[in-house]
């Protein structure tokens, strides 16, 4: 599938979890080790950049954010 030119499906305020690709590990060479997401690890979006870019709670990204396909929603489910 080519998500060259799809929106992010999600909005500001939406948990994510942040499952990156190859290629997404690898832009993330230049954070430092402190400042570095966590594979697995569920985000809060602050803000969404040029309708791609995601920006999340508490992480100073150099650019505009990481490409939205580096994140996955979380089912929120029902309460059955």
């Amino acid at each position: 599938m080519n998500f060259d030119n799809e929106k992010c499906p999600f909005k500001v305020g939406d948990r994510v979890i942040y499952r990156p690709s190859l290629r997404g590990k690898a832009l993330d060479v230049m954070a430092s080790s402190s400042e570095k997401l966590t594979p697995g690890k569920e985000y809060a979006i602050a803000a969404i950049q040029r309708g791609v870019y995601i920006v999340v709670d508490g992480y100073k990204h150099p650019g505009e954010g990481l490409y939205w396909t580096e994140f996955d929603g979380i089912d929120k489910g029902n309460s059955d």
